[in-house]
């Protein structure tokens, strides 16, 4: 480890200590100076910018759980990673999806035709005509494997309206193709 990182790290271990004796102004501090570092290992976890930024969330929501369980000695910001890492893996232990990460590498592993890349093109092509809403549902669908009843409890729409959105699209893809 470089003398840099041995004194940022230095100093998340002195906000740990002071958050754990109760100090709550060194949370804004920590946050100010591990943000940047663990929204990288955060994203890097779940592919997925809005993911990545409600994992370090969360983290800092429970900052003080942490801080309290943290081992003075060792890597303070490695034990904030873990921490990202075992939330992640927990949300989606509770959602019962599998991480999106195994998935990418078994499509990166698996070797694909010419033909498959053309579709695979034509299809991300065909996805930007979507508008947001539509979208959102195709995601759900079919990268989330959601049903629609899911899709809506988690938009908040009726289960109808999920449904007329999920033929919409599915038209206009078709259309494209």
């Amino acid at each position: 480890m470089k003398s840099a990182s041995k004194e940022i790290d230095r100093e998340v271990e002195k906000y740990m200590i002071d958050i754990r004796q109760g100090n709550t102004d060194s949370i804004a501090k920590l946050f100010e100076l591990t943000y940047k570092g663990l929204y990288c290992v955060a994203f890097r976890y779940c592919q997925h910018a809005m993911t990545a930024e409600d994992l370090v969330a969360e983290i800092f929501a429970n900052i003080e759980y942490i801080a309290a369980h943290y081992k003075a000695g060792h890597s303070a910001f490695n034990y904030l990673c873990k921490s990202i890492k075992n939330k992640y893996l927990n949300t989606v232990r509770a959602e019962k999806r599998r991480p999106v990460a195994s998935l990418n590498e078994n499509i990166l592993a698996t070797k694909q035709s010419i033909d498959d890349k053309v579709t695979s093109i034509t299809i991300r092509e065909g996805l930007k005509l979507l508008d947001d809403e539509e979208y959102r549902v195709i995601y759900c669908k079919f990268y989330m494997d959601m049903t629609f009843r899911e899709i809506a409890k988690e938009t908040g729409r009726s289960l109808g309206s999920v449904e007329r959105t999920y033929k919409r699209a599915i038209g206009k893809l078709k259309d494209y193709l």
